[in-house]
């Protein structure tokens, strides 16, 4: 008699089977539109105030490298890697999709934004040489290789340095940028604890930052198309990797830009009501005029 069969395991609940499809246009327009606006608000104040007390200018060149590094992919895989495979790759949607070559331009308004804050930075920084000596060298990476590999016209040399170049990028730079970011929220904090209440920093714009860019974040995840069906169920840390070289790096650099300013804007309010209330107390303690104070 041959032993009873075990009952049928019950099928695991596949996540990425509920995967939404590639959002509208016309609600990435909004939230690019919502995006510029938000930068806004830190742009003018340091045009009024003609100063950056208060704003990390390592911040914002983080942040600027990290906006320079999403725009320099997109540029490689739409018009240099997609034309070396004959079609796009798992970044892209097969055929590219109008929501990829617009997620290209919402990459380049974002590094012109930045560009913009980098260079009223530059104006009132007294460290401008390694300001523009940093970033000058991180371009040496991206944009001028990109530049390079497109101008050779063999195709098998050209296949070579653009593997080379992915290879370097989701392997060594996306980590180290990440890093570089996450490094960038913490200069940011120093600088709101030892300045005084009155500084460059927009509260406002940390606000609207910190809640634009996680819906950003989130709309990300279905914009970039990734195989998650191939994964079976196998997540772990190997599987992370590549989701992370692959499409994982735009969405986690934008998560934690998002979260890093909800971060300092509670920071920067804890730090303006302690302050205030550092004054009021001064303020209470001190001697009418006429009558001094007494021992």
């Amino acid at each position: 008699m041959s032993p009873p069969k075990p009952p049928p395991e019950s099928p695991e609940f596949d996540w990425w089977r509920l995967l939404l499809p590639e959002p509208p246009i016309w609600w990435r327009v909004i939230l690019l539109v919502l995006a510029v606006g938000s930068f806004l608000p830190q742009i003018l104040l340091i045009q009024r105030k003609q100063t950056i007390n208060g704003v990390s200018s390592m911040t914002i060149l983080s942040n600027l490298i990290i906006a320079t590094e999403h725009l320099s992919i997109y540029i490689f895989l739409l018009f240099v890697g997609n034309e070396q495979d004959g079609h796009p790759s798992f970044f892209l949607h097969y055929p590219t999709s109008a929501g990829d070559r617009f997620s290209l331009w919402h990459c380049a308004v974002v590094t012109i934004l930045f560009v913009a804050l980098f260079i009223q930075i530059l104006i009132y920084s007294n460290r401008k040489l390694l300001l523009v000596a940093t970033y000058t060298i991180y371009l040496l990476t991206s944009i001028v290789p990109l530049m390079i590999i497109n101008s050779i016209p063999d195709h098998g040399p050209q296949s070579l340095w653009s593997a080379i170049f992915y290879g370097v990028h989701s392997i060594c730079i996306y980590p180290i940028l990440t890093a570089l970011g996450v490094l960038g929220i913490f200069c940011q904090a120093r600088e709101i604890l030892v300045t005084p209440l009155l500084n460059a920093l927009s509260v406002q714009g940390l606000a609207m930052q910190a809640l634009i860019f996680t819906l950003v974040s989130v709309t990300w995840i279905p914009s970039l198309p990734f195989p998650y069906e191939k994964l079976e169920g196998h997540y772990n840390w190997n599987t992370f990797t590549v989701w992370y070289g692959a499409v994982g790096f735009i969405i986690v650099d934008s998560f934690a830009f998002a979260l890093g300013q909800a971060v300092l804007l509670l920071l920067a309010l804890h730090r303006s009501s302690s302050s205030k209330a550092s004054i009021q107390r001064g303020t209470e303690t001190e001697p009418l005029l006429g009558h001094p104070a007494e021992m």
